[in-house]
């Protein structure tokens, strides 16, 4: 007997896998928006032995674990296959899923020709193990690896060098990307390096909100920073960003399945922030500094945390051979060197160099296929948030504007003076004038 919760698109397939597996569907719910604890007291009340749920159409996919735990426990033999869109890769619900020992699942795309005939079909035939169901996190054994190596010669990082580097690789993440940012120290400019990845990230096509997630009233002081402020609720929006000031009601998770492309999370102090909520980004930056005592810092932080090797480390105001230094004393460890950037809302080469290189996993393309004097006005047309434009900021646009326009004309004018001095050399009325002055010459 078999139960299904799905979305209307997978219904043709999920019936059809389940005829070929000579069963029965005694409960179907399908819909796009379905409060799955409604249905847990439905499931309950009948005795089924296989479970399918699409939890893409779970109205609050929070509520998922719960729902599981309690089917397990009233239905002892019930068995469960997960369809699951790759936007939740990695996401903590999957991992709670897992450790339930939920490992049935089946990984789609994100779009509308998605099919899971085949693979229910697999799934149902040959059960899926704990070390498959971990394709969530492919990098996961490869980073341990790193990890115990690097703890092990970690003693004196800044005067012991590691000489084998692991190289890892993953793909890009496909659906909301989840950036963390954390100081190695307080006030070491976690919040500008937020707003300045956001600000990046916007600048190439992508919907981005950044979340305040301590306690602390910079994002006020923000919002009252400039007149072109638009407030909603719970939010604000400036320059295309959506800001979220500091709100413990607020869930990251509230946010994942929006309309952004990029959540970026303000995490301010390591040793003060959510550490659990940090660790769930998929990129995860810790900002640093080069000074002694800041190092000094970074050297505790790296004894004392694990999973060192999943995040990025920015340095601030660090020349090149003080980063060469840095990096030949904490390898493997990806270390980058911070860009002068003192406006983070302000374009900067250099900046995006850096981002690109830090975010490369998780940015499908950071450049515009349109390379040209067009391209410029072009940028603004495919924002994917309505731009509340600083004063400053329309004073910038409007002057490249003006300039594309002026060299428009100043083209325009060599072109045409260029075909009148062709036309005129070029006239046999020019040739009869000259030889008129010549005869006079004579």
């Amino acid at each position: 007997m078999v139960a299904v919760i799905s979305s209307p698109k997978y219904l043709e397939d999920i019936d059809n896998a389940v005829s070929q597996m000579n069963k029965e569907i005694i409960l179907k719910k399908i819909d796009r928006d379905i409060d799955i604890m409604e249905e847990r007291e439905i499931i309950n009340n009948i005795e089924i032995d296989l479970l399918i749920l699409d939890i893409s159409c779970v109205e609050d996919y929070r509520k998922i674990p719960q729902f599981v735990r309690n089917i397990q426990d009233n239905q002892e033999n019930v068995r469960i296959i997960i369809i699951a869109p790759y936007r939740f890769s990695g996401n903590a619900i999957i991992n709670d899923l897992i450790s339930m020992g939920v490992y049935d699942i089946i990984g789609q795309q994100d779009n509308d020709n998605s099919h899971v005939l085949t693979p229910l079909l697999e799934v149902y035939e040959n059960p899926l193990t704990y070390a498959k169901a971990t394709k969530w996190d492919r990098e996961a054994v490869s980073r341990s690896k790193q990890e115990k190596e690097f703890v092990n010669t970690g003693a004196g990082r800044f005067g012991k060098k590691k000489e084998d580097i692991i190289t890892v690789e993953r793909d890009k993440i496909v659906g909301t990307v989840v950036i963390a940012v954390a100081g190695i120290l307080p006030r070491i400019g976690t919040t500008h390096t937020a707003i300045s990845i956001a600000n990046f990230l916007l600048r190439n096509k992508n919907g981005v909100a950044v979340v305040e997630m301590q306690q602390s009233d910079t994002f006020e002081s923000i919002k009252n920073s400039y007149s072109n402020v638009e407030v909603k609720q719970g939010l604000f929006s400036l320059v295309g960003i959506d800001f979220y000031p500091y709100d413990p009601a607020l869930q990251v998770s509230d946010l994942i399945l929006g309309d952004y492309d990029y959540v970026v999370l303000d995490m301010g102090s390591y040793d003060i922030c959510d550490v659990t909520e940090f660790k769930r980004a998929q990129e995860r930056i810790i900002v640093c500094g080069g000074k002694d005592w800041e190092l000094d810092e970074l050297d505790k932080f790296l004894k004392s945390e694990k999973k060192i090797n999943s995040n990025k480390y920015l340095f601030s105001f660090c020349n090149d051979s003080m980063i060469e230094f840095i990096k030949s004393n904490i390898e493997p460890l990806s270390c980058y060197q911070a860009a002068y950037n003192p406006q983070p809302f302000d374009d900067d080469d250099k900046t995006d160099d850096v981002y690109e290189q830090i975010l490369s996993y998780v940015i499908p393309r950071t450049k515009d296929q349109d390379e040209g004097i067009l391209s410029l006005l072009k940028k603004k047309e495919k924002l994917q948030h309505k731009p509340i434009l600083l004063k400053r900021v329309e004073i910038k646009i409007n002057e490249k504007e003006e300039f594309l326009k002026y060299m428009m004309f100043i083209l325009f004018i060599a072109i045409l003076l260029i075909i009148i001095i062709l036309i005129v050399t070029n006239s046999p009325v020019l040739a009869n004038v000259k030889g008129f002055f010549n005869n006079l010459v004579r």
